[in-house]
């Protein structure tokens, strides 16, 4: 070990000390009664005038804090222990039990922002700012917190991010810009009320796997809530979603711009949801009669498609992810999951290819 990374050490573990002897040592209670927050059962939830059944809470902490590193760990705390059923450890793409916390072990080592006001957590380490997650795991708690709560109530929320497409979907429940709290700003906080809800979906093991039980309200609540409120413009309706916009390489074609070429022949127009706005998103895919895609977060638009549409979602076979095809179990899509081999090449963004063939025979 050199003498620079020496002293990096020394500098860190110093540190952590500095900030352990500011805000205390973080704890895990044998017993939770003995911490002062209140626990409200949430056990359904009405949607189109249908019940489904929950199994969530809403946690209200007075003089609360929050800690995030802003990819794998969230804690909520009080009074130095953390509080397991809200806080939050994605290690891996794997949750894992309260004590591989990282508060656990180094404290909270980000100045403390003092927030005079009820604050509502919304933050979710890494995955917060994936557009899927956002919705499916952030979204679905605002309508959660109001099967008992107004949100006009809460003074501030504290978000995974600020960017323009998550403050024009939060603005869609008159969440004002002002009252956003941005955790890549502020990755500790205080505030005067915490409220916090435990997951809308999984509770433990790979995430990938945990999207098997996405519940079915999830999907009809966002649906509901946001297909009127579709642009039109003028789409094809015959899609195909180019992925090169992401800033992930993997499921990606190697040979897209082939592909793209290939189906423009066949009638299909491409489309990089990047280049739209949320509400042009939705109609997008609410006119498509037929969608090809690369697996990805743009896929989770498929809420907003009409059952009776066709879905080919092009997807490395060593994926584990069913999102698609839950989701069109619920709403009725012709869904074909096509699974492609791997493939490694240094010189070239992606990982998977379709031969034009195969392409052929799917479409017809």
């Amino acid at each position: 070990m050199t003498i620079r990374k020496i002293l990096q050490k020394i500098f860190k573990k110093s540190f952590h000390l500095i900030f352990r002897v500011f805000y205390g040592k973080i704890n895990i209670s044998k017993d939770l009664k003995t911490i002062n927050f209140k626990k409200i059962e949430v056990r359904s939830v009405k949607i189109d005038k249908k019940n489904f059944n929950l199994d969530n809470n809403i946690y209200i902490i007075p003089e609360g804090r929050v800690f995030t590193d802003l990819n794998e760990h969230v804690a909520i705390i009080k009074d130095g222990f953390i509080i397991p059923e809200i806080s939050f450890q994605q290690i891996k793409n794997e949750l894992k039990n309260v004590e591989y916390n990282r508060v656990i072990h180094k404290g909270t080592n980000r100045l403390q922002k003092k927030i005079d006001g009820k604050v509502l957590s919304l933050v979710q380490g890494g995955s917060g700012n994936n557009y899927f997650h956002f919705l499916f795991d952030i979204v679905t708690k605002l309508k959660i917190y109001e099967e008992h709560f107004s949100l006009s109530e809460i003074d501030y929320f504290y978000v995974p991010g600020i960017n323009s497409w998550q403050k024009q979907i939060l603005s869609l429940f008159d969440i004002n810009e002002k009252k956003l709290i941005d955790s890549n700003k502020y990755r500790h906080i205080r505030g005067r009320e915490i409220i916090a809800i435990d997951h809308p979906w999984y509770k433990s093991g790979y995430i990938q796997r945990e999207i098997k039980k996405l519940p079915e309200w999830s999907i009809f609540f966002l649906r509901k809530k946001f297909l009127d409120l579709r642009k039109k413009f003028n789409a094809s309706k015959k899609i195909f979603i180019d992925r090169t916009d992401s800033v992930f390489k993997h499921c990606k074609l190697i040979n897209n711009q082939e592909v793209i070429e290939y189906l423009e022949k066949k009638g299909f127009k491409s489309y990089q949801t990047s280049k739209l706005d949320f509400c042009e998103q939705i109609y997008l895919f609410e006119n498509a009669d037929i969608i090809i895609s690369p697996h990805g977060a743009a896929l989770t638009n498929i809420i907003f498609s009409k059952p009776g549409t066709t879905l080919f979602e092009l997807i490395p076979s060593n994926h584990e992810s069913v999102k698609c095809e839950r989701i069109s179990s619920f709403l009725k899509f012709n869904y074909t999951r096509i699974n492609l081999d791997p493939v490694v090449n240094d010189n070239k963004e992606g990982d998977i290819k379709i031969e034009l063939d195969q392409l052929d025979k799917m479409i017809q």
